[in-house]
């Protein structure tokens, strides 16, 4: 028996372990007590229920070893069924037993269950333990007792620590800050980073960041004498990428580097967002390149940013890299490399993770299923986009403006408009970035008049007040009909300053209907201003081009310079055999580049062979070699 304890002490593997369990079940030694807690240790959990099971008469120790296994690696239901079975043997429950099956019930929210479990606490003397207490209080705060919790930690002899932190946390955990806080500031004893964390989190969840920072500082002058944890800077981190708060999201970066606080994995994806979120991609990209082992929430950080960024390629690149490393994709994968899709139209690989969610048996819901509709919508598939419409079941706003805006962009204005009237027969809300895609569809199939009443029934019917994009839709749809006055006076009687993009639309629909007099007038609001659009100084200046104004030509030319205004480089993508190239005005890095001008070329020709003639009547050459 010895020599087999020895034996089973050095084992590390379960074939070994299977031939020390057959030799004590030959010789019929009790071993069992010592066989489970080693099988645990190897994860081998269903073959220790098995000894547990074949054992006459287990201890205590068996049963809450096996208990305690099943709690701590995620199958809390197996742990109630193993306690009932505790009960109705000769064994009782001890102190150890009752935190791990409270546990389960927390993981659970199975609170009829810890419920009674705590009568069996009171019933078997363990009402005074404080592990056992503590273990209460968390059932109770997790499964939104949040009275039941108070009252226990009310009628408690003692509290220790862990005891004022599990009801703190539970208040802040449902949304009760303030209660948190007036427990907070009771505190007898020292309050610890597990206090202070709960709270700072607390105020992150209200979105007061104000509050946030404030008790961050207070924790690090505190006469505590506690310092923040990867926890702590977490939840900060997490504030500064919701408000793209770049500055404390920086400061909060060195903090960590200057107090050695340890990074891990998710502190090192907090980072990451928080970079990305705030546009600082090449920092986030530097971070994620310096993490060693990459796990899926880092490659989604880094993903997300990229695409918030405009860093298309990069995503799809990164993407791929990923599934190389045999790191499998989730849901906020997907959307992120369908929203890249759409940007680039890159409808092979649209496709190829269209059919990943189905080989894979990833529900669609609502919201895959509106990347996808965008992305089917905006790589020329309207009807791909419509089928998935038409198959999700449930339809949220987003969904919807999804499909409202594809059709409006598609030309099919009527069919938007359609769409936009079963949201609302639906009940569904409509929110700004439906009326954007209502007003697109008016714009697209010029129809004046139903774009006017949709207008004015944003605030009239949905309570909604009008933004930049939406008298930029309208002053467009007026324009481009001839009703250049109305429009003139849209912009004049604005409640909001109108942007260049507004100008710019008015100033289009001068040149469409060659209006010089109100061109002039535009000219000079925006020339007034600090930092002109460059598009719109080009079309100004082509306008005064086409009419022979040539002093006005070079007048505007003279600003952009004293402006220095530049004007980025024209750049457009195809995706061929399913890589997406990219191009860029006159660039010849590309490895085939000679044969693209080549067929370039070969291009125009025929088109100068069928009689096409460029129009150049409203061009202004070289507006930055002025």
């Amino acid at each position: 028996m010895v020599m087999l304890l020895s034996l089973l002490r050095t084992a590390t593997s379960l074939t070994q372990i299977h031939q020390i369990h057959a030799q004590t079940l030959i010789h019929g030694l009790p071993l069992q007590t010592h066989l489970i807690p080693k099988l645990i240790d190897l994860h081998s959990i269903d073959y220790a229920r098995f000894v547990l099971d074949q054992t006459p008469s287990p201890t205590d120790f068996s049963w809450n070893s096996l208990i305690r296994a099943y709690t701590v690696h995620g199958s809390p239901q197996n742990s109630l069924f193993l306690y009932l079975k505790m009960l109705r043997s000769s064994t009782k429950p001890s102190n150890f037993t009752f935190p791990f099956v409270l546990k389960a019930c927390s993981t659970l929210g199975s609170v009829l269950e810890g419920e009674q479990i705590h009568t069996h606490v009171l019933r078997l003397g363990f009402g005074s333990d404080l592990f056992v207490c503590n273990s209460l209080i968390d059932m109770y705060c997790k499964c939104f007792r949040l009275d039941s919790a108070r009252n226990f930690w009310d009628d408690m002899g003692f509290r220790d620590e862990v005891s004022w932190n599990s009801i703190i946390s539970g208040y802040v955990q449902w949304g009760q800050v303030e209660k948190a806080r007036d427990l907070f500031e009771e505190m007898p004893m020292r309050r610890n980073v597990v206090c202070w964390t709960a709270m700072i989190n607390g105020y992150g969840k209200e979105g007061d960041f104000v509050e946030m920072l404030s008790l961050f500082r207070q924790m690090l002058v505190s006469a505590d004498e506690v310092q923040p944890n990867a926890a702590t800077m977490v939840c900060l981190l997490s504030a500064c990428s919701t408000l793209c708060n770049y500055e404390v999201g920086r400061f909060l970066s060195v903090f960590i580097d200057v107090n050695k606080i340890p990074l891990n994995t998710i502190l090192v994806t907090a980072l990451i967002d928080m970079y990305s979120k705030c546009g600082d991609v090449e920092k986030a990209w530097r971070i994620f390149d310096g993490v060693s082992c990459k796990n899926l929430p880092s490659w989604n950080a880094i993903i997300t940013g990229c695409v918030q960024g405009g860093l298309l390629e990069e995503a799809i690149d990164l993407y791929r890299h990923m599934k190389a490393q045999s790191v499998k994709p989730n849901e906020i994968t997907l959307v992120n490399v369908l929203s890249a899709c759409a940007g680039l139209g890159a409808l092979e690989l649209g496709r190829e993770v269209h059919l990943y969610l189905g080989r894979n048996g990833l529900d669609l819901n609502v919201i895959l299923a509106t990347a996808l509709v965008d992305m089917y919508a905006k790589c020329g598939k309207i009807d791909d986009a419509c089928l998935i419409f038409v198959k999700t079941s449930e339809k949220d706003v987003a969904l919807w403006n999804a499909m409202i805006l594809g059709l409006a962009y598609h030309g099919d204005g009527r069919d938007s408009l359609a769409v936009f009237s079963q949201m609302v027969r639906a009940g569904v809300q409509p929110n700004d970035v439906t009326f954007i895609g209502v007003l697109s569809a008016c714009n697209h199939s010029g129809l004046v008049e139903e774009g006017r009443v949709q207008f004015s029934s944003m605030a009239d019917k949905h309570g909604l007040s009008p933004k930049l994009e939406h008298y930029a839709c309208m002053v467009d749809l007026l324009g481009r009909a001839g009703h250049l006055k109305e429009a003139y006076e849209l912009v004049q009687n604005m409640l909001i300053p109108p942007d260049s993009i507004i100008w710019g639309a008015l100033l289009s629909a001068c040149r469409i209907h060659r209006n010089l007099e109100l061109a002039d007038k535009i000219s000079e609001t925006i020339m007034a201003s600090q930092d002109p659009n460059i598009g719109f100084c080009i079309l100004l200046s082509n306008i005064y081009a086409s009419s022979g104004r040539w002093k006005d030509v070079a007048r505007v030319r003279r600003q952009v310079k004293e402006k220095r205004i530049k004007k980025p480089s024209g750049c457009s993508w195809v995706e061929v055999d399913g890589v997406v190239h990219r191009f860029v005005v006159e660039d010849t890095t590309h490895l085939k580049s000679g044969e693209i001008y080549g067929a370039y070329e070969i291009l125009v020709n025929h088109l100068k062979a069928e009689g096409y003639v460029a129009n150049f009547d409203f061009i202004a050459n070289n507006i930055n070699g002025m």
